[in-house]
């Protein structure tokens, strides 16, 4: 395969992931801020919830949308599955979780594991 080919191809996987996330915008009625695509992640903010939101993309969990803010997630019966998508979302990108995380609320362990991708 030619290096030219190889450009190609890059350049089309970063339009398609570049599509996902601005189709994940429009569905969720977001506001785009900015757009990794090296590590998968899109910020944004909410106007509806006024709340900023990251849209994550990995092998393990596809896309991902995570309104950043303080959840009920100890009366939620989808705290589980919440951690374990953020649980494989950490490990995908390399970040260590201790015991500590392991007690967090899957809102504030969201904030943990995906907020270091946000701009401030």
């Amino acid at each position: 395969m030619s290096r030219q080919a190889v450009h190609k191809a890059y350049h089309i996987i970063d339009g398609k992931v570049e599509q996902a996330f601005m189709e994940a915008a429009d569905t969720n009625n977001l506001v785009v801020k900015t757009i990794n695509l090296v590590d998968g992640v899109m910020e944004a903010h909410s106007p509806a919830h006024d709340i900023p939101v990251l849209v994550s993309l990995s092998n393990k969990n596809g896309l991902k949308v995570w309104y950043l803010y303080e959840g009920n997630c100890r009366t939620c019966n989808l705290e589980q599955s919440c951690r374990s998508v953020l649980e494989a979302e950490a490990e995908e990108r390399g970040i260590e979780l201790n015991t500590l995380h392991q007690l967090k609320p899957p809102t504030q362990l969201a904030i943990e594991i995906l907020g270091r991708y946000q701009d401030d």
